[in-house]
């Protein structure tokens, strides 16, 4: 019962920030640290703390490379510190199992962003400077966590 409660909360954080990151391109701390904290319980009950702060470390780190690289390589930014944020976060929750799920992740992140961008220019003709990324993390986690897609070796 008190997972499933927990569960539910972490859904409806999840659908805060995707709403707000289409809207305002800003994803809060407070929604990022509330679902690092429901990481590290599940880690705390799970007796798996370890391997929960383990994988917020690997999941996050392309996207920190990302964002102070990319800003050098390409002079402008190319993705948002609350999407880093919120990885630190996904990864905490996702926990780290083996290296072939974390290239998933991040295959699934970019390859869902780049077909929303190929269909939104079909569609409307034109191709926003900034996209929000982080509901395509969330995409991505959704469907790694509650998919089927979780690989265990």
């Amino acid at each position: 019962m008190e997972r499933d409660l927990i569960v539910i909360l972490e859904m409806f954080i999840l659908v805060e920030i995707i709403i707000r990151d289409f809207k305002e391109k800003i994803i809060l701390n407070r929604s990022n640290l509330t679902l690092l904290f429901i990481g590290l319980y599940f880690g705390i009950l799970n007796d798996d703390l370890w391997a929960r702060i383990i994988g917020s470390a690997l999941y996050t780190l392309p996207f920190i490379l990302i964002y102070t690289y990319g800003s050098d390589f390409f002079q402008k930014e190319c993705l948002g510190l609350g999407d880093v944020k919120l990885m630190i976060s996904i990864g905490t929750l996702l926990k780290f199992d083996n290296f072939f799920n974390v290239l998933l992740f991040i295959n699934i992140s970019f390859i869902s962003a780049l077909i929303f961008i190929v269909i939104r220019y079909f569609i409307f003709k034109n191709i926003d400077k900034e996209i929000a990324f982080g509901p395509f993390l969330i995409f991505s986690y959704v469907l790694l966590k509650y998919g089927g897609v979780y690989v265990k070796f």
